[in-house]
């Protein structure tokens, strides 16, 4: 049993370190890249919060389900960090940018959020041997999902708004003073 979760969590692990670097590879830039892989922990680690207040154990397939929204749960915040990046290059300020840009996209991801979670939930009310192996995993992927929704709207906008800070503030760093 020991085996098996060491072998779901070393999954996990490196398929969340794997869609980091896809999201790299596909948009070239580290801040966006660092942004959008800090949704991973911060969802993650509150799924286990909620885990926790039903009683949900660490077992393989809650440790599963933690493997399989891995990937889903970056899928929100590429979208609203995406938006909020082309919003800026139409010229609009930082935080504009970023309150229009979550605004823009908050229907589209919260009906692909629950249309993920409306494949797994249902699975929490089967009876049987079925409902006990599946139910862990498919709350687990439903906490995750909403989280990944709640983050993707909030700490993801802010996130991104304080990379263009950074960004501008850059290079009157470096600039000799005068």
């Amino acid at each position: 049993i020991k085996s098996s979760i060491r072998e779901v969590v070393d999954a996990a692990v490196i398929g969340g370190l794997l869609s980091i670097l896809v999201i790299f590879l596909f948009l070239g830039e580290g801040w966006a890249t660092v942004v959008i892989a800090l949704s991973l922990p911060v969802s993650i680690i509150a799924t286990f919060f909620f885990m926790q207040q039903l009683g949900i154990g660490l077992n393989v397939m809650s440790l599963g389900g933690i493997a399989l929204a891995t990937g889903m749960v970056v899928d929100n915040a590429i979208v609203v960090l995406e938006n909020t990046r082309r919003l800026r290059d139409q010229g609009l300020g930082v935080i504009e940018a970023a309150v229009q840009g979550t605004s823009e996209v908050g229907m589209a991801i919260t009906a692909s959020t629950f249309t993920h979670i409306a494949v797994f939930l249902p699975l929490v009310f089967v009876e049987g041997i079925a409902g006990q192996l599946f139910g862990d995993q498919a709350l687990t992927v439903t906490f995750a999902m909403l989280i990944s929704l709640f983050v993707a709207v909030t700490l993801i906008p802010m996130l991104a708004s304080l990379g263009e800070k950074r960004e501008r503030m850059a290079p009157a760093e470096v600039a000799p003073r005068g």
